[in-house]
């Protein structure tokens, strides 16, 4: 998206696309069996700062309007102006009892960890490491597909992706997600296997140090 943001105004030079990447104690969790049925309560997750552009009012009409409403625990942890509003709309909508609020960083893998599905309906993102997080914890996500947000690219199927601020059609994924444990699991070791690989601190440095060594060589020649 940033590299994306530089061409359509004008820059010309070569860029390189290198991810803030996460930190290693974001860990897989232990998936459920693929016989399991979806657990009850099933948490959803989500994280980032509690604003508008953020977009968690559509997250709770969409629970809201699940089928499988009843059985859904929410946690958004970030904190924000819009706290207060958000928590007395979950207080209103929601079957169960929703943790809307501050959480310490160093808490955040084994709170992803205690979830099983993660969603960010974000409409605007340059990265969003916190989607990175949550899939290197063996989250599936759910991401609102928007063009001011980069978090969408990374989906690896449609079931991950939703148009953005359309709440039916979220509640339609969640829905899916919580009808298809075996899904859920299969895909959950996916992408903690892919974030590994992809988008590791590790991985980030290597792609920086490349950047280097090739801007050294050109400016030699």
């Amino acid at each position: 998206l940033g590299a994306s943001l530089l061409r359509s105004h004008g820059y010309k030079s070569k860029l390189h696309v290198i991810s803030n990447g996460y930190e290693s104690r974001f860990t897989p969790k232990r998936q459920r069996k693929a016989d399991e049925p979806s657990p009850v309560p099933f948490r959803i997750v989500a994280s980032g700062r509690l604003t508008n552009e953020k977009n968690h009012v559509a997250l709770i009409r969409a629970i809201a309007r699940c089928r499988h409403a009843q059985d859904i625990e929410l946690v958004i942890a970030g904190t924000g102006p819009l706290k207060k509003r958000l928590q007395r709309m979950a207080g209103r909508l929601l079957s169960r009892p929703a943790s809307i609020g501050f959480h310490r960083n160093a808490d955040m893998p084994a709170l992803l960890r205690s979830g099983n599905l993660l969603v960010h309906p974000s409409i605007a993102d340059l990265e969003s490491v916190s989607v990175i997080e949550g899939m290197a914890a063996g989250l599936v996500p759910v991401i609102a597909s928007s063009s001011l947000s980069a978090a969408g690219q990374f989906a690896l199927l449609d079931e991950s992706l939703f148009p953005v601020d359309d709440v039916d059609a979220l509640a339609r994924r969640i829905d899916w997600w919580i009808d298809h444990p075996a899904q859920l699991a299969k895909w959950g070791g996916t992408y903690a296997e892919h974030t590994k690989t992809n988008y590791s601190v590790e991985s980030s440095v290597r792609k920086f140090v490349a950047m280097e060594r090739e801007a050294i060589a050109d400016n030699r020649r």
